[in-house]
Parts: C-alpha cells; sequence; structure tokens
C-alpha cells in the first residue's frame, strides 16, 4: 500500500504550506540591526594620527556605543556588535584618544605593572561633553573623518 495514498491530502497540502513557510522564513531572516558601515580617517596636527581609540556615543540611550582604533595611517572602522560592523543609524557624540608609550598588550604576569603612556591628543577629545566632535550614521557606507586641533 503506497503511503502517499492513505495521507489525507488536505493534511498533506498543509504539511506542504508549513515547509515552504518555513523555508522561506529562514531565507528572509537576517541580523538586521540597523547599523551601517563606518570608516574614515583621523587626523591630529594635519597628520594621520596612529593607534588611536575612537567611541561613537549614540544620542539614543538604547543603542550600544561604536567603537574603533586606528592603523598606522590614521584609518579606523567601527565595531558595535561583530569586528567592523558599524554602527546604529542615528547621531553620535564622538571620543577619540591617542597615548604614545605604554603597551596596551597586557601578560597576566605584568598585568599590575602597567603603565598608561602619555595621552598625546588633547583632553577635550577624551570626553563627549567637550570634545566638539558629532557625527550622523546614515544608512549607506559612512566615510567621517576628523581634524583634531590643538
Amino acid at each position: 500500500m503506497n503511503y502517499l495514498q492513505n495521507f489525507n491530502t488536505s493534511t498533506n497540502t498543509r504539511y506542504l504550506i508549513f515547509l515552504l513557510l518555513s523555508i522561506i522564513h529562514i531565507g528572509c531572516s537576517s541580523d538586521d540591526r540597523g547599523l551601517a558601515p563606518v570608516s574614515g580617517t583621523i587626523f591630529f596636527k594635519g597628520k594621520p594620527l596612529a593607534d588611536a581609540g575612537i567611541n561613537f556615543i549614540p544620542e539614543d540611550t538604547t543603542a550600544r556605543v561604536a567603537v574603533g582604533s586606528t592603523d598606522k595611517d590614521g584609518k579606523y572602522k567601527l565595531t558595535s556588535f561583530q569586528i567592523n560592523d558599524g554602527a546604529k543609524i542615528g547621531k553620535y557624540a564622538i571620543t577619540i584618544r591617542a597615548e604614545e608609550g605604554g603597551d596596551s598588550k597586557l601578560k597576566p604576569a605584568d598585568a599590575l605593572d602597567f603603565v598608561r603612556g602619555k595621552i598625546i591628543t588633547p583632553l577635550k577629545y577624551s570626553r563627549p561633553e567637550t570634545s566638539g566632535l558629532t557625527a550622523e550614521v546614515a544608512r549607506k557606507n559612512n566615510v567621517i573623518d576628523f581634524q583634531l586641533s590643538e
């Protein structure tokens, strides 16, 4: 006896529709957190600023702070959840801080002896209230450069 002959046609149709909807749901689902890529270059006194940390602090208090750091050419890419995934669409206050000296790569044995390096960027750029730096992330590939001065 054939299995499908005993199977109710309406039940068979329901299972088929359920299966197709499940496949469509899986195929269409995404991890869209409203993020857009953000990158740029930071300059200090007209030169690219290497090894600086940058924070995008959102006006929307429910959004996550996006962070990044510059390479030797002063270029950065922001991260919110996964490496280089960008920042949530919206307005931000920006902080930037760079230090010279000091080794940020801690080893367990010398973690207590860690000494921070001298801050080379003006302190005003370390706080969102005083930095004067703002940006708006749009639903596009955002390239946002910063020119810092004394």
